[in-house]
Order: structure tokens, then C-alpha cells, then sequence
């Protein structure tokens, strides 16, 4: 029974995969961009460790959003969008806490007032974007409310609605959740331009900015709402 149901939840993901290449065949680009520079990151971070209990809380903070970010984009191109919101929610409380650090360590406090606390995601903590798609994510962590089970549900013939144990392909869901994630990723890229400046002394931010103009360019041709910022 339940080797049956594996094999069907992995054929569900296939045919959410080849849906979004026929449909969204510039996705999958973005997504490599994406995980390029996570890629370049992790290489670049292979050697480094802290010096002491700040740069070890941010560089555990920055390998679990790097985890994560791989493990988000996987579940877009397999339609799991529950599960993606919920690893979202995560990266941003990750990169309020990593604001949080550096405004103690600006007032030369100690971060013992940030342990078992959750991440202030206000306070100057996140950008606007972040801020607002945080408490959407709370309701449907929390299920909170019945309308994000929407992402479950599947029309039957009669019009009748019932929940799928499947994962659906759904064109709308899907460009909402990848623009979600790209904003993310935008706003851990500028944390880790800064970080990476002080962190490694070799760094330059050349190799980066030539991943993001390329990324920003394929963005704006896939036309994802998140790219049109950069439009002129």
C-alpha cells in the first residue's frame, strides 16, 4: 500500500515537471541560475569556518537557508506548494534573525536575548516584500484559516471540489510561488554581498553580479512580476 502510493506520488511529480517545461520552459532556467549561485556559495564557504559564536550562529544560519533554497525549488517543479510556503516562511524568519545579529553586534550587545526567541520580522528586519508574504505564510503554517487548503483541491466533473493526496500541476499557484521564492533569494543575495565582503578578505563581488545581471535578464523574458523593477 504504501510502495503504491509512493510510486504515484512520484509520477504526479514527473507529470508536474514536464507540465511546467511546456508551459514555463524559462522556469527551469531561473531555477539553474538560482541554484548556480547556492553552488558558488557553498564552494566558496568549503574552507571557512568562525571565529567565534556570531560568525558561527550566521554561517549556520547561511548553510541552513542554502539547504533549504535547493530543497524550495524542487518542490515548485514538483507542485508541493504548501510545503514550499512553509520552507519560506522559514527562510525569512532566517534572514530577520540575521538582521537581528548584526544590529546586536552594531550595539555591542551579547545574543543571549535572542535565544528561543522567535525572529522579530519587524523592526527594520526584513524589506516590505518579505514583511507581507510573511503573514500569509503564517496562516497556512498554522492552517489557520481553510483558504490556503485551495492548494490541495482539485475540480471533479459534477463541480464538486475534493482534496488530492497527490501533488497538482497548477499554472497560477505555481508563478506565485516562484516569484515568492525569487524575492527571497533576492533579499538573501544582498545580505550575503555585505556578509562576503567582510567574511572573506579575497572577495569580489564580480562573479555574483554577472549571475544576477543574467538572472534579472532571463526573469524579465519569462515574464515574472518579481522582474519588473528592473524593467526600463
Amino acid at each position: 500500500m504504501v510502495e503504491n502510493y509512493t510510486n504515484e506520488v512520484l509520477k504526479a511529480r514527473e507529470v508536474s515537471q514536464l507540465m511546467i517545461k511546456k508551459e514555463y520552459p524559462n522556469i527551469l532556467e531561473i531555477l539553474e541560475l538560482m541554484d548556480e549561485y547556492v553552488v558558488s556559495i557553498i564552494n566558496r564557504f568549503q574552507n571557512v569556518s568562525g571565529m567565534g559564536e556570531i560568525d558561527n550562529y550566521k554561517l549556520a544560519l547561511i548553510v541552513s537557508f542554502i539547504r533549504t533554497q535547493l530543497i524550495v525549488s524542487e518542490h515548485i517543479l514538483n507542485s508541493e506548494l504548501i510545503e514550499v510556503t512553509v520552507l519560506e516562511r522559514k527562510q525569512i524568519e532566517l534572514i530577520a534573525r540575521l538582521s537581528e545579529i548584526d544590529k546586536k553586534v552594531k550595539n555591542k550587545e551579547t545574543l543571549h536575548k535572542l535565544n528561543g526567541k522567535t525572529p522579530n520580522i519587524g523592526n527594520g528586519n526584513l524589506s516590505a516584500n518579505l514583511k507581507n508574504m510573511y503573514g500569509m505564510f503564517s496562516e497556512i503554517a498554522h492552517s489557520s484559516k481553510t483558504e490556503p487548503f485551495a492548494l490541495l483541491a482539485v475540480r471533479l466533473d459534477n463541480d464538486t471540489i475534493a482534496y488530492s493526496t497527490l501533488p497538482e500541476y497548477n499554472s497560477t499557484n505555481t508563478i506565485v510561488a516562484l516569484n515568492n521564492h525569487i524575492q527571497i533569494f533576492f533579499d538573501f543575495c544582498i545580505y550575503l554581498f555585505n556578509f562576503q565582503e567582510e567574511f572573506i578578505p579575497s572577495y569580489t563581488n564580480d562573479d555574483d553580479m554577472k549571475l544576477m545581471t543574467e538572472l534579472i535578464e532571463k526573469g524579465k523574458l519569462a515574464k515574472l512580476s518579481v522582474f519588473d523593477r528592473f524593467k526600463k
